[in-house]
């Protein structure tokens, strides 16, 4: 559904916030900003808690250029959790870390030995990155990637490819109605009960009784938890069992 139908679905069908009215001041409860603004908080909420949004192919997103003698590097606004990372040239990821473990010693398997400095990493091709700094990049909110070993002159300006897990890249604005929404089809008309929710829940309809909210947010609770089951059935992997050294596996 694009944008205009989900405004009109929780503005007539589920909050019945319309009349015949043909002329004059619009006697409307909430603008079209407002429910757009609760839309875009459940169409993210849904995303952060079912993480459904998965990418691999956006280049703001999922690229990162290297630079000489910079460790860290902002990620998208958008961005959740990064799930690997790896060179275009490679088939296979750079291997995932952790700040303590770049930054406290350097575990064995990051060794490279260098005859005039011992086992000491030097500046290089990265081959382990993280991402549970504490650094918020320059104020602006924004969460980060580090890499390890730091970059040399040679690795300036090569591209570094992730695949991620975000939210929406939606702009929610009356400008912006025709934009299809990046919810699941199956779940979009879920996200509008938080939508709902947000709206109803400080309404007051009759000087003291205040409108029924709670039954959307626990729609929106109910879907959530439905699209997580569906998620993890599209992830099911095969058991594989390896016996020994001779590369015998028995999948189930």
């Amino acid at each position: 559904m694009i944008l205009s139908e989900l405004l009109d679905e929780l503005r007539k069908n589920i909050l019945r916030d319309f009349s015949d009215q043909v002329a004059g001041t619009s006697d409307s409860l909430w603008s079209d900003e407002t429910l757009l603004r609760y839309i875009k908080d459940g169409e993210r909420r849904f995303a952060r808690q079912v993480l459904c949004l998965r990418d691999s192919t956006t280049p703001a997103v999922t690229q990162i250029k290297l630079k000489t003698g910079v460790t860290t590097y902002p990620l998208h606004k958008s961005m959740i959790a990064v799930l690997s990372a790896r060179w275009n040239t490679d088939t296979f990821d750079i291997q995932r870390s952790g700040h303590a473990l770049v930054s406290q010693f350097t575990p064995p398997e990051f060794l490279t030995y260098d005859p005039s400095t011992g086992f000491n990493i030097q500046p290089g091709r990265p081959i382990a990155f993280y991402t549970d700094e504490t650094l918020v990049y320059a104020g602006t909110g924004k969460v980060t990637l580090s890499v390890h070993p730091i970059p040399s002159a040679l690795e300036d300006g090569t591209i570094l490819y992730l695949r991620t897990i975000r939210n929406p890249l939606t702009e929610y604005s009356t400008g912006n109605l025709g934009v299809d929404s990046e919810i699941p089809e199956d779940y979009q008309l879920d996200c509008l009960e938080w939508a709902a929710y947000r709206a109803l829940r400080h309404y007051d309809a009759d000087a003291g009784a205040s409108a029924p909210s709670d039954h959307h947010k626990e729609a929106f609770d109910e879907a959530v938890l439905n699209a997580r089951k569906e998620l993890k059935r599209t992830m099911f992997s095969n058991m594989t069992l390896r016996y020994g050294t001779n590369g015998f596996a028995y999948t189930a």
